[in-house]
């Protein structure tokens, strides 16, 4: 079977790849329908309406397909042509169904055809098909997925539902399957109805995805008998969410809210929250059932916060689902009410005139100011819309705003500021308060599918094929038992009829599943989430790579165990609840399980003894700058005249002799997360105990911090057993303390002479390694024996030289940022509704973004080297992208992905010097009300034209350094907000779009086999430069590209990569951050190409989403195959 892998990235894949599927036992052979009784709605409401609207496929019997052992020699079935159409959101494991429900097709009657409607129901309503072949089957499943159909949202009424008939006729269809979520099921119950009514001999059979799908078993309650996809985006939002619980509980300075995609349900926060244990998990079902208010979440996340500050927590995690509003009653109806004032207002009689609908909708409506909407309120709702941020009412008053649309988390992480520094005035809140925020949605709908959603959806395609030749219409087809093992899944066919329910308005809908209170899943969530709320019990998951069953799934089906078994007392039954949850909580997966046992190589000359070799600085290109060497020499008296370039090198003479003398080393993990961080210190533990078992590892907790306070702990095999090529640096934590006064490096000096150390290695970017020459050079002027060694750490990439070819984390991150742009390229694809802006982290250098750019090819990239280079600004980058906005539409694409680097907004010009001039106003007190009596006329005037979410986000607290923090400014959404205003100034009204940020959910995630190779051996080379009693070098590697075996190791003095830099007035030593050179072959290779992405789609096929090579994959990144060897040879 091929391995699944959302992680590791490898572009050397063929549309030959296969897959092998499961299926369940009873999908194997030849099956029979077996009836269970009529399904009704439970509420008899609803079944009298459901009886009187579709009195043609009402009181249908409920399905269970078994083997039918008697017809097993049955070689040919009914010849049929059938349709699929693929409506509403996306959904992992379509292509899957469809390739079951080709499969099945041609399996039983090879003449039979399967056509696919192109964009959803408009496809069958225009009569708009193409039908699926072994080639083009092929190509969705290793190459294009879906897209090649593609999606929509078109809502059936009676002239639409005549037209589908048509085609139905014209075309003599069998059956029409239609996939797609509550929506998509109520039009295949229209059809069904209809259909059944007129005698249009073409049956309907439909399929949920996701949790959107709800089954009343005979007692009248709801089973969890989840859709397709729903297995694989849980596992990627536990993953994503995952990865920011580890950056989390590895910087511990920030509160992260997340948001879920999942309009309809919190079935996705409830998973998530199971499989990871944040701090805070909100229930939408629960919230609603409780009538609990606006305030009352507000003050749960602040009574978390303050509690966790009095054991030095500042940081945590909040889930919540994308609907969290719709359940808050008060705020429910607050959005009610101004979409009827919008909705009031842009179809005001007075205004409508023939030929004019558009411009109402798009000026008059986005016209209303704040105060005139909430002057129009209930009194109710208007004290409650007053009371919130004014960005927050423009954004629900938007024409056509969503749920996903309003950036709920912003608005949780902005009360929360609010009211915590409320209580921090009366003295109730001690602690510090900072927020990140995220929402994960379309990263997921597209992505590689699970190996369970791939047999989800392939079982459901052979399920509905023996559904069509029975001749059943008017059913959902879904598959239960999917706590058990595929074998045991059972295939079910659930009346739509029976799933009926009424909006507010009285019309007919299909009930969207909803969390029982009552659900072992939720009592499972209630029992453990208070401990969770106070403690640290992060679990950390690998995406699809997991072979785990949703654990939501699981306990459902425990629960319907125990609800079948009589002879258990409610006692037995909550105790086995309990045994049952702390099983999965120490469970790992078999992936992990490997992960965690995998051993890297290491290079030939350190698998005996080895010796140290001085050599040149010219071979290995690091010889300082002339203009700055007066300077270093003064700054550092006692490392830069005596800096060595060392290499390690082996000694055949005494091959396999490892032991010498016994060593300390302790070892801090300084700035910013990086995957790998854990193997340097696993390298760094194994070289120490190979050498000496007396030998001790040291690791300093809270990074730098640690380091200044004492505060360390031994590293050994049982600390280690949990973190082996796990991302994060969790296990120490990390800080950005800066090692700057004469007190700090004798507090530093304290720690290590009470610790005995022989050596210190300091594992960080370009500052802390600043920081480790010039400790180096301390500890020698006060005789303190000991080593500094630094480790190259940045995943920006930043920091490197000819001798040092990649820091570490790079690798890691890069994959997974094109991961994830990748799945959203699909989704674009796809639905091919939305134009998504995506800012990747890359503060200084644009590495990441260009790497990203090189793997996903996206149809527009901004390189900050470049737009600096050009003197570019704001405006000129959002006329580029507007030009080929129209230029794509022009050809019916409208869509399309934007890749724009995080520190965009220090290098435009217009931009630039405004955050300058800010940087230096917010360090003499400047606030958002008196800034521009500050600013000089130019500057003003730029920040005036800013938007005022802009404006707060450019005004926020600043780093240590001073500076802006550029995570925090939505670059990428100031773009698309222009583009859309230029568009909508042009007259063109067919422009949406969507932001993302990559930034910590890359930081900590599962370490790429290259990273766990890499700082593994980064971890011995720091050994054996401490053993040497070398100091200020930092380790590089060389021959990256190569077998691990042939890697060349060196010690390069730190000194050498520096020069001077003015930071708050005065010049300080700096390493030189290496930036994109636009004459460098990776931006060459990137310039070569990037025109021909524009118009036309280069994303990444499928086969590079489901395909991968996981573990076994040890692909460089284009960025290191390029820069050390000038082609792509060693990618391939």
């Amino acid at each position: 079977k091929a391995t699944v892998s959302v992680l590791y990235w490898n572009d050397k894949m063929s549309i030959n790849n296969t897959y092998e599927y499961e299926l369940p036992n009873v999908l194997r052979g030849v099956c029979s329908v077996r009836r269970e009784g009529i399904g009704c709605p439970v509420d008899p409401k609803c079944a009298e309406v459901a009886k009187r609207v579709f009195p043609d496929i009402y009181g249908i019997e409920k399905l269970v397909l078994d083997a039918h052992e008697g017809l097993g020699d049955r070689t040919i079935g009914s010849r049929m042509k059938v349709g699929v159409i693929l409506g509403g959101g996306l959904a992992p494991g379509a292509v899957e169904l469809v390739a079951g429900l080709f499969a099945a097709l041609k399996r039983w009657n090879d003449t039979s055809e399967l056509i696919g409607f192109k964009s959803g129901m408009r496809g069958l309503v225009e009569d708009d098909g193409i039908v699926v072949t072994q080639a083009l089957m092929s190509e969705m499943l290793a190459g294009s997925g879906m897209s090649c159909l593609g999606t929509g949202r078109m809502a059936l009424d009676e002239e639409k539902i005549k037209l589908c008939t048509k085609t139905a006729r014209a075309r003599a269809l069998t059956g029409i399957v239609v996939l797609g979520g509550s929506r998509s099921m109520a039009d295949a119950c229209k059809l069904s109805q209809y259909f059944k009514a007129h005698k249009v001999n073409t049956h309907v059979l439909c399929t949920a995805k996701r949790a959107e799908s709800v089954v009343v078993n005979p007692r009248g309650k709801d089973e969890l008998d989840v859709g397709y996809g729903y297995d694989s985006t849980t596992k990627v939002y536990s993953w994503l969410v995952g990865n920011i619980a580890a950056d989390v509980s590895s910087a511990r300075s920030s509160y992260h809210f997340v948001r879920l995609m999942g309009s309809k349900n919190s079935f996705s926060v409830l998973e998530i929250a199971l499989d990871v244990h944040p701090n805070l998990a909100f229930i939408g079902e629960e919230i609603k059932a409780n009538n609990t208010t606006l305030k009352q979440v507000v003050k749960k996340i602040c009574d978390v916060v303050c509690t966790r500050s009095l054991q030095k927590r500042n940081y945590g995690v909040v889930v919540f689902p994308e609907a969290i509003l719709n359940y808050i009653n008060e705020m429910d109806t607050l959005l009610v009410e101004i979409a009827e004032i919008i909705e009031n207002q842009a179809f005001d009689a007075s205004l409508r005139q023939e030929g004019e609908y558009n411009k109402v909708i798009s000026t008059r409506s986005a016209a209303l100011s704040v105060s005139e909407v909430i002057e129009q309120l209930t009194p109710k709702s208007r004290e409650l819309a007053s009371s919130l941020p004014v960005w927050f009412i423009e954004q629900v008053s938007k024409p056509g705003s969503t749920t996903s649309d309003v950036q709920v988390e912003k608005l949780f992480a902005s009360l929360c500021t609010t009211e915590l520094t409320r209580r921090k005035k009366i003295g109730t809140f001690v602690g510090k308060f900072a927020a990140q925020t995220h929402f994960y949605g379309y990263e997921a709908r597209c992505g590689a599918p699970s190996h369970r959603d791939c047999c989800h959806g392939y079982a459901l395609g052979h399920s509905i094929h023996v559904l069509l030749e029975e001749g059943c219409t008017g059913y959902m087809v879904h598959l239960s038992n999917l706590h058990k093992d595929v074998a045991n899944w059972i295939p079910k066919a659930t009346p739509l009829t029976s799933i009926i329910s009424l909006d507010k308005k009285g019309r007919t809908i299909v009930r969207n599943n909803q969390i029982s209170l009552e659900s072992y899943a939720f009592q499972a969530l209630k029992m453990l989430r208070h401990d969770w709320a106070i403690n640290d019990n992060y679990r950390f998951t690998v995406g699809t790579l997991s072979d785990a069953i949703p654990t939501t799934v699981q306990l459902d089906g425990l629960q319907r165990q125990h609800q079948e078994s009589a002879l258990l007392s409610t006692h037995q039954k909550e105790t086995e609840l309990l045994q049952y949850i702390d099983r999965l909580a120490l469970s790992y997966g078999t992936f992990l399980k490997d992960r965690l046992a995998y051993e890297p190589p290491l290079p030939s000359v350190m698998r005996g003894a080895h010796q140290l070799h001085e050599i040149t600085e010219a071979s290995v290109g690091s010889v300082p700058h002339e203009k700055y060497t007066a300077d270093l020499e003064k700054l550092f008296p006692h490392t830069f005249k005596t800096r060595k370039v060392f290499k390690v090198g082996g000694n055949d003479t005494s091959a396999g002799v490892r032991t010498g003398s016994r060593l300390r080393i302790g070892i801090v993990l300084s700035g910013g997360p990086a995957p790998g961080g854990h193997n340097v210190i696993s390298g760094l533990h194994d070289f120490l105990k190979a050498r000496n078992t007396s030998c001790v590892c040291i690791g300093f907790l809270n990074g730098p911090d640690g380091l200044l306070h004492g505060r360390a702990v031994e590293v050994n095999n049982q600390l280690l057993a949990k973190y082996r090529n796990q991302g994060g640096f969790n296990m120490l934590g990390t800080s950005r303390t800066k090692i700057e006064t004469k007190e700090q490096f004798n507090m530093a000096r304290q720690s290590v002479l009470k610790l005995a150390l022989d050596g210190l290695v300091i594992c960080g970017g370009d500052d802390s390694n600043t920081n480790a020459a010039l400790l180096a050079d301390y500890f020698l002027a006060t005789g303190t024996s000991c080593s500094v060694i630094g480790m190259p750490k940045t995943i920006d990439a930043d920091l490197r030289s000819p001798a040092m070819e990649m820091s570490f984390g790079f690798d890691t991150t890069t994959k997974v940022y094109s991961t994830l742009v990748a799945n959203i390229m699909m989704d674009a694809q796809t639905t091919k509704t939305k134009w998504h802006f995506v800012r990747v982290m890359g503060r200084s250098a644009s590495h990441i973004a260009l790497e990203c750019a090189l793997q996903t090819k996206p149809n527009y990239t901004v390189i900050s080297e470049e737009v600096a280079a050009k003197r570019r600004t704001v405006v000129d980058i959002v006329d580029e992208i507007t030009s080929l906005v129209v230029a794509r539409h022009k050809e019916g694409k409208n869509y399309g992905v934007v890749v724009v680097p995080e520190g965009l907004i220090e290098v435009t010009t217009d931009l630039s010097q405004l955050v300058d001039e800010l940087n230096d106003v917010m360090a003499k007190g400047g606030t958002l009300d008196n800034i521009r009596k500050f600013l000089t006329p130019q500057s003003g005037k730029v920040f005036m034209l800013l938007p005022d979410w802009l404006k707060t986000q450019l005004m926020s607290e600043r780093d240590p350094h001073g500076n802006v923090r550029v995570s925090l400014i939505e670059s990428e959404r100031l773009l698309a907000s222009l583009v859309a205003q230029k568009l909508e100034a042009m007259g063109s009204h067919d422009f949406t779009y969507w932001c993302h940020f990559l930034g910590y959910q890359g930081r900590c995630s599962l370490t790429s086999n290259f990273d766990s190779d890499y700082c593994y051996v980064l971890g011995h080379l720091a050994g054996v430069l401490v053993a040497h009693k070398a100091t200020g070098v930092i380790g590089a590697v060389r021959n990256l590209c190569q077998p691990v075996s042939k890697w060349e190791l060196l010690g390069i003095p730190i000194v050498s990569l520096m020069r001077l830099e003015k930071r708050k007035g005065k010049l300080k030593p700096v390493i030189e951050k290496k930036l994109v050179s636009l004459d460098g072959p990776v931006f060459k290779q990137f310039s070569k190409n990037r025109d021909s992405w524009t118009t036309v789609d280069a994303y990444p096929q499928r086969s590079q989403l489901h395909h991968l090579k996981g573990v076994l994959d040890h692909s460089v990144t284009y960025t290191l195959a390029l820069e050390t060897i000038g082609n792509l040879q060693s990618k391939m």
